[in-house]
């Protein structure tokens, strides 16, 4: 596994998630115009809310993890199993290069 690699993927993601995290949070503050929308509109944009405030959560935990990660990354133990210590596969940390957990104890 080349750390270099996973640092750059490890950033780039946290950069997309950033984006979007700051993007989400200007509309949920209706920084976006949406609230200079008719009345139907505004009723439709919060209806909306809650799942947007739902995915902007998602975001955020993500990020963390990405943060998480990479200390990980910079301590040495980036792909060791949380839970029993034992190697995450590679093909795991392609997938989800934030995993802290192998699939055994995912499950």
């Amino acid at each position: 596994m080349d750390a270099a690699a996973v640092r750059r993927k490890l950033g780039a993601r946290l950069e997309e998630l950033g984006v979007r995290d700051a993007a989400l949070t200007r509309h949920l503050r209706g920084e976006d115009g949406r609230n200079s929308q008719d009345f139907a509109d505004r009723v439709a944009f919060t209806e909306m809310d809650e799942v947007i405030e739902q995915l902007d959560d998602s975001a955020r935990q993500e990020m963390l993890d990405i943060r998480y990660a990479l200390e990980r990354l910079a301590s040495g133990d980036y792909g060791t199993c949380e839970s029993c210590g034992e190697t995450i596969p590679e093909r795991r940390l392609e997938v989800v290069p934030h995993a802290r957990l192998c699939v055994g104890c995912q499950d």
